[in-house]
């Protein structure tokens, strides 16, 4: 049997015993004289909860159910446990228990390959046939090569991730804290560096620099894999709040704010210029590009009315509107220099293989519902681009002209992959506080 990674590598969830009480009490032992009848309280605890595990394999503890008597603590044998198996697909070797004389009753539990979230149920049955309510004992068995809908913390509730695969290794973000992966997929350890108290974005630049933006306006970066932080000068002047930052592959630093103009560092964080000119208006922009030619291209919105796919051929300084397919909200380029924009009509994609100058509809399909978030939404790993269509799913090409459905699930908005290619959506409206795990063994 494989044994796997708990999801913090010195966690107690799987060395301890965790358990839920169920406390029920009982009246029995009538006796001739009906105005006199003994309690008698019994209490059961169910163990090795929320196990983790590979679908398909053992958990490495049995689970068991634990009788307790207050009237004979030492002999609770002959109760009758029946464990049923209610979600995942697994099995039980045992399926009807009888407790011994402490009041154990135990099996083992074989997960299945149907959910990630398993659960079998425990019914409790006296000697004197009364029956108590049941309880359910949960794991959790990683499908690898499939997708897995994770909905405990940290990794229900992450907000960035970021993956090195030169030095294969993977940063998240979640609930304001950072965590580096460990051996496999659910496995993410905290990053216990005060420092990075209000996490907020992270992303790593060609020769594995990481760098983490907080909520109060800060930037951090560690050159040795998260040994040890720097403190970046701040971005943005005078702004204690978050930003939104950027890394083209040339390594320069490009951070924006409504209202607080575009901020470009070409030295690791240590200066910031504000470039930007815009027919007067305070610029910002949504992503950076840098391509073959030396233009920068985001998506802006100059007029205040509406965005567009924007470059600048002086790193920043002036800005010129490119033709741009209507309602656009994301943008990527791609290493040939292909533009692709991502609008709300139809969930269409569209290709511009000659600069901008025109497009060409690669795509479009139904959605349940439009975004238009600063959200991750293209990733590329080896020879394919993955993408997150909002109230669509997830796409998967090589050279976005033909696309391959690879997850179909509306309820995501945002992509990333870890360094290994496994693939992250994010989950969004009915299945907020969820994360969708496509995990390459």
């Amino acid at each position: 049997m494989r044994q796997t990674t708990n999801i913090f590598r010195n966690s107690k969830l799987l060395q301890i015993q965790v358990f839920v009480v169920l406390l029920s009490t009982i009246i029995s032992c009538n006796f001739n004289d009906p105005s006199v009848e003994t309690l008698a309280s019994y209490n059961f605890s169910y163990f090795n909860n929320n196990q983790i595990s590979v679908g398909g394999e053992y958990l490495k503890d049995s689970i068991f159910v634990q009788v307790y008597s207050n009237a004979t603590p030492n002999d609770v044998g002959g109760f009758t446990i029946e464990f049923k198996v209610t979600k995942g697909g697994g099995t039980v070797d045992q399926q009807i228990v009888k407790t011994n004389k402490s009041g154990k009753a135990a099996t083992r539990w074989k997960l299945g390959t149907d959910s990630f979230t398993q659960m079998v149920s425990a019914r409790v049955t006296d000697p004197n046939g009364n029956v108590f309510p049941e309880s359910q004992i949960t794991a959790h068995g990683m499908i690898y090569n499939a997708w897995n809908e994770i909905d405990y913390s940290p990794l229900n509730q992450l907000s960035d991730l970021a993956s090195d695969t030169i030095n294969n290794q993977s940063w998240m973000i979640s609930v304001s804290k950072v965590y580096k992966r460990g051996s496999n997929f659910l496995d993410w350890q905290p990053i216990n560096e005060p420092k990075l108290n209000g996490a907020r974005e992270i992303e790593i630049d060609k020769n594995g620099v990481v760098y983490i933006g907080t909520w109060y306006g800060e930037l951090y970066k560690s050159t040795d894999h998260g040994l040890s932080w720097i403190k970046c000068t701040n971005p943005i002047p005078d702004r204690p709040y978050y930003f939104y930052f950027w890394i083209t592959n040339d390594g320069d630093l490009w951070a924006t704010q409504n209202k607080r103009g575009l901020w470009h560092s070409k030295d690791g964080g240590t200066t910031w210029l504000n470039p930007v000119n815009v027919s007067g208006k305070n610029y910002y922009m949504t992503g950076a590009f840098r391509l073959k030619n030396g233009w920068l291209l985001s998506l802006g919105d100059p007029t205040g009315q509406k965005q567009f796919v924007m470059k600048s051929e002086d790193d920043g300084k002036t800005w010129t509107p490119l033709t741009t397919p209507n309602y656009p909200y994301s943008l990527f380029v791609t290493e040939n220099d292909e533009i692709i924009v991502f609008t709300q009509s139809n969930a269409g994609i569209y290709k511009s293989t000659d600069l901008g100058k025109s497009y060409k509809m690669v795509f479009s399909g139904s959605v349940s519902f439009n975004t238009g978030s600063m959200q991750s939404y293209v990733h590329q790993f080896g020879a394919f681009y993955y993408m997150a269509i909002p109230g669509f799913g997830v796409l998967k090409t090589l050279n976005f002209e033909t696309f391959e459905t690879f997850f179909s699930e509306p309820n995501i908005n945002g992509l990333y992959i870890d360094h290994t290619g496994s693939v992250v959506a994010m989950g969004w409206l009915n299945k907020l506080n969820r994360s969708f795990f496509y995990g390459i063994k």
